[in-house]
């Protein structure tokens, strides 16, 4: 994969359909994110996500029991090199209010967002277009990242 599409990327934030993508091998983006872990695995780039997106990536395993998928998401969140999961302070929290009033964002994606750009990211990567109307923080989706590094 693209480790020079990363060049110019020291941090990517990442959103939650990521990781589910990833972890459920979804057939259409499952691969693309993998490979992207894999430049933050190996260093290429740094990864942040937020604490929303833990409680988001366990609600479905609870729900349905599924303890082993649970596990690997509770590992991957407390041991995966070069991702960093941002608390929610109260600059975030700040961040998120504007955010929600500005562009009429759902708490949580909102949350996700502030973290982002509080932490400084070059980049937010999600598969939810209505993202990308945020200003703030340059944003991409796994289809457009596939295109650029031809995944």
């Amino acid at each position: 994969m693209g480790v020079n599409f990363f060049a110019d990327v020291r941090r990517i934030a990442l959103d939650t359909n990521l990781f589910i993508y990833a972890f459920e091998q979804h057939p259409a983006y499952g691969e693309t994110v993998k490979a992207i872990l894999e430049v933050v695995e190996e260093g290429g780039v740094e990864a942040v996500a937020s604490v929303i997106t833990f409680t988001e990536i366990l609600t479905k395993p609870i729900r349905e029991g599924n303890d082993a998928l649970e596990k690997r998401y509770r590992i991957l969140f407390s041991h995966f090199p070069n991702l960093f999961v941002e608390p929610v302070s109260v600059e975030v929290a700040e961040r998120a209010a504007f955010l929600r009033g500005r562009y009429h964002l759902k708490t949580p994606d909102a949350l996700i967002l502030a973290t982002a750009i509080i932490s400084q990211s070059d980049l937010f990567i999600t598969n939810d277009q209505r993202l990308s109307s945020v200003k703030e923080i340059r944003t991409m989706t796994i289809d457009e990242l596939r295109e650029v590094i031809l995944i």
